[in-house]
């Protein structure tokens, strides 16, 4: 028998502890891959965002924050903020600087029988980027079916809804391919409303809100003058600081720039990537001192056997083929069970995080990995005990 063949039978002469470190590695190798994948989608999203809004101002009512019903956390009336305040930020001495203003509007809309009873009505010019709301905005809002809105919907009665909303209240599952919106309709406040397209963003809070038209949500929802917040694009990064001066200047109104609207979500988003790797690093550490301790022990069994193949002529490449035949079976083992349980992680990860965490080849390439780097340290007790283990010694100890 080869020294190849039999370190591939080693792991099932001992099937209960074998079972056991299989199921193990599994895990900690399965949670290390999804980890480490979410540490980096998760300083990916805040590259974006900061990227994203680095020539932006946001307008929203003074003392306001976040984003629900009418101006962040304020009821409907107070008129600080309004359409009225579009003329004046025309008026700022910097306003040659101004590319573009963009204006919305938001009403939230509660369902407590859906498992995502919180979604939110969002009114905008149909030139307006659609923006999911949400601890941050979200910029990447992608039409995954249909269409978004165009010039051609102006003050009419259509709507884009997100993936999230769409699969609960309208039973349209996007990501299996139900995206046919032929008669598809909501209804705003007893309004009815065709829906045009569906949008996605990965994140399940962003993904419940609909979109419509600023004269269609006025129409609906007749708040007045009304506005929720107001964006200011800058023509370059060089002129925010001077045009955010002069929009907080405005009477009842408060200046957010790009530095401030990701400061939150920096200290939220680097908090938890930095957890996430650290977490992954320590179950790493975890896993190399499992598979050394579990190796150790089979090698100390298997002195005899060591020195009784010593004692009839095989070499010390044969040894070390052996060990590594073995260690590699095992990790191939749990290599095979961390994709079962990195998919499991990744939907818990997935819910926790608001990442979208999948089996991709990324995910693969570092279950492989860590199972590699596993064999080698596991390899590496066993094949130096074996080298320097001479056919007398292994009698002595046995």
């Amino acid at each position: 028998m080869s020294a190849v063949t039999r370190g591939l039978r080693n792991p099932f002469r001992t099937r209960v502890r074998t079972g056991v470190v299989v199921l193990l590695l599994a895990i900690i190798i399965g949670l290390f891959a999804v980890m480490v994948q979410g540490a980096f989608q998760t300083r990916a999203k805040l590259e974006s965002l900061q990227a994203n809004v680095r020539t932006v101002v946001e307008l929203r009512e003074a003392g306001a924050f976040g984003t629900g019903g009418f101006g962040g956390d304020r009821p409907v009336g107070a008129d600080a903020f309004s359409v009225g305040t579009l003329d004046q930020i025309r008026r700022i001495p910097n306003a040659e600087h101004i590319v573009k203003i963009e204006e919305y509007i938001h009403a939230p809309q509660v369902d407590p029988s859906r498992p995502n009873a919180y979604a939110m009505i969002i009114g905008l010019q149909p030139y307006a980027p659609m923006r999911a709301i949400g601890e941050v905005d979200y910029e990447n809002a992608e039409i995954i079916a249909g269409r978004g809105l165009g010039e051609q919907d102006v003050a009419q009665d259509v709507a884009v809804v997100g993936r999230v909303y769409a699969q609960e209240r309208l039973g349209l599952n996007a990501a299996s391919g139900e995206t046919s919106l032929q008669g598809r309709m909501i209804t705003l406040q007893s309004q009815p409303l065709r829906v045009v397209g569906i949008y996605a963003t990965g994140n399940d809070f962003g993904d419940n809100h609909v979109f419509v038209p600023l004269e269609t949500f006025r129409r609906i929802y007749n708040p007045g003058d009304k506005l929720s917040k107001i964006r200011v694009r800058v023509d370059s990064i060089a002129n925010v600081a001077a045009v955010a001066n002069d929009l907080q200047q405005l009477p009842g109104v408060d200046a957010v720039t790009a530095a401030e609207q990701v400061s939150t979500a920096k200290t939220t988003l680097g908090s938890m990537a930095a957890a996430t790797l650290y977490g992954s690093l320590l179950l790493f550490a975890i896993g190399g001192v499992l598979v050394v301790f579990i190796m150790i022990l089979a090698t100390r069994e298997r002195i005899n056997e060591i020195g009784t193949l010593k004692a009839i002529g095989a070499s010390n490449w044969e040894i070390v083929k052996q060990f590594l035949a073995e260690v590699l079976a095992v990790t191939a083992l749990a290599a095979a069970g961390a994709v079962g349980t990195a998919a499991l992680f990744g939907t818990v990860l997935r819910a926790a995080l608001d990442l979208e965490l999948s089996i991709d080849q990324n995910t693969l390439l570092l279950i492989l990995l860590g199972g590699f780097v596993f064999a080698a340290l596991g390899s590496l007790y066993p094949i130096v005990k074996g080298i320097r283990l001479s056919p007398i010694q292994a009698m002595k100890n046995t």
